[in-house]
């Protein structure tokens, strides 16, 4: 008879490295070149933080100038009627944001059981915030721990299949359960 010889892998073929998890050599940076392009990028941000700034300072001495202008010229009604315009949009960007700030504070108060939202009424939103948190950790105190899900105790024999299989793998469960006072050392009366 002749033996068959299976082509199975062996621990030696699974040690071989894998290419596609190896680091590519060639595509390394070495940290010198990092370091000059880094500290290149980091001049370029300041250039820019610093034009930046300069632009928008240039920006007010220009409105500061043309507003001036237009009171020497005696303009004052263009001059009102900008501000009007400019206090309509600060109005309606004010307004947006406290219906935001409502429906955010209200959502908040919906989180909380209702016989303890009488609490909330002119709480600072920070406390309002606080007080919602500690809310829900009092009231998730009370459930069981989802990790352990189907370890509980079923039927007379505390989890196990039969009294001896209880007694041997957790004898003082047995006992407390059964009520069996003092010590008696690993030896049951477990009766079949």
């Amino acid at each position: 008879m002749e033996t068959e010889q299976t082509n199975t892998p062996t621990a030696e073929d699974n040690s071989v490295p894998n290419p596609s998890t190896q680091a590519d050599d060639k595509n390394d940076v070495p940290y010198t070149r990092f370091q000059e392009k880094n500290a290149q990028w980091k001049e370029r941000g300041e250039v820019i933080d610093k034009i930046t700034a300069e632009n928008a300072e240039l920006k007010a001495k220009q409105e500061d100038a043309r507003q001036k202008a237009l009171k020497d010229a005696g303009d004052i009604e263009t001059l009102l009627q900008e501000s009007q315009s400019k206090n309509v949009k600060y109005e309606e960007t004010l307004k947006k944001q406290g219906e935001e700030l409502g429906a955010f504070r209200q959502g908040l108060v919906d989180q909380v059981p209702e016989e303890r939202r009488v609490y909330t009424e002119g709480m600072n939103m920070a406390t309002l915030q606080k007080f919602v948190a500690d809310e829900q950790v009092t009231a998730n105190a009370g459930k069981t721990d989802s990790s352990r899900a189907g370890t509980t105790a079923k039927g007379d024999f505390g989890g196990y299949s039969s009294y001896a299989e209880w007694a041997t793998k957790d004898p003082k469960g047995y006992e407390q359960a059964n009520g069996i006072v003092g010590n008696q050392g690993n030896q049951f009366n477990v009766g079949g």
